[in-house]
């Protein structure tokens, strides 16, 4: 039996953390309240099956409530960060830094240049010396040490510093939605629910641009690309190349999932029933853990870029300008 690949790092596990005291929240919490007998509580207006997650969290368990809540949100805001570092290098609020690698980098283009120069002067082919499998691609990957790759254009990593603000806005809604109970600020409690999902939601999306865009450039440097197709421009409305690549599918499985999520939320404003308002609140509250897991999967398959099966064959064609490759071209790294 073929075991299962070793992962590249083991940050993908961070989102797990992030997200099991969630549903272990969850579930005690309807334990408890099946182990009471199922009660209608007193500040409850109606009797219904099974009652809202915030009517429990109102009760003795409210600081089960308040610190599982805190855990999750404080574990998605540090799930989006490390989206960053992974593939900046650097924390979102710490500025770049001159590493070892960007040392030797600039040692090892010294030396080809001058070697070069010498080449020439003897009448020699100043042309470097190409290496099909090494293109600057690669050179970005290795010599950086990119926990995930890197970024393609300005406009993603933007993404990822909106969907980092959106998280906090909307963790700490929910955060004040535990402390402020349904039962004593029942429209404080409502307003920071709709926040919450506002915030979370937006940062979704941003998560999905994100994806959606990065795979669109992925698509016209892939080895599965079409020789036409190699490098070439594409619009957001018009894709070319290897279209279906790892960072469409996960936009895609996450804009499905959102979808579901928004339908559900619908759902839950909209209908009149109690009982019925409850129900899609549980499903939406068990949906949201599905959403780190999708994230804890792009890790794991970006952290082993290095062992992937097209890593050494990535090809970049000259005309390209993504902004952290381009920065090597400047620096003498030649490409394919």
């Amino acid at each position: 039996m073929k075991s299962f690949p070793r992962p590249g790092n083991w940050l993908f596990i961070v989102p797990w953390i992030a997200f099991i005291p969630w549903y272990g929240m969850l579930i005690t919490m309807l334990i408890c309240w099946a182990a009471e007998g199922h009660p209608v509580y007193w500040f409850m207006h109606s009797h219904q099956f099974p009652v809202y997650i915030s009517d429990i969290g109102a009760t003795n368990l409210k600081p089960l409530f308040i610190s599982c809540c805190a855990w999750q949100g404080l574990g998605y805001a540090i799930t989006v960060a490390l989206e960053y570092f992974q593939r900046s290098g650097h924390w979102p609020f710490a500025l770049p830094h001159v590493t070892d690698a960007d040392v030797l980098e600039s040692e090892h283009v010294s030396r080809d240049r001058a070697s070069s120069t010498s080449t020439s002067s003897t009448g020699g082919s100043s042309s470097p010396t190409k290496h099909p499998k090494n293109t600057y691609y690669v050179e970005a990957l290795v010599q950086h040490k990119y926990v995930m790759p890197p970024f393609f254009t300005k406009h993603e990593r933007n993404l990822v510093w909106a969907s980092f603000v959106l998280a906090c806005i909307g963790e700490l809604a929910l955060l004040m939605c535990t402390i402020f109970s349904t039962n004593t600020y029942p429209k404080v409690h409502k307003s920071m629910v709709g926040i919450f999902c506002a915030g979370f939601g937006l940062s979704a999306v941003c998560n999905i641009a994100q994806y959606t865009t990065m795979g669109r450039h992925y698509a016209v440097v892939h080895p599965l690309c079409a020789a036409e197709d190699l490098g070439a421009e594409t619009r957001w409305n018009h894709w070319r190349g290897h279209v279906w690549n790892k960072y469409t599918i996960s936009g895609c499985v996450k804009s499905f999932w959102l979808v579901a999520a928004f339908t559900w939320a619908i759902c839950f404003c909209a209908v009149p029933n109690d009982s019925t308002n409850a129900c899609f609140e549980w499903l939406l509250a068990f949906w949201f853990g599905l959403y780190f897991m999708v994230v804890s999967v792009d890790w794991y398959i970006g952290g082993r870029y290095r062992v992937s099966k097209y890593f050494n064959q990535i090809i970049i064609s000259d005309n390209l300008s993504f902004y952290k490759y381009e920065q090597l071209k400047e620096k003498g790294v030649e490409s394919v």
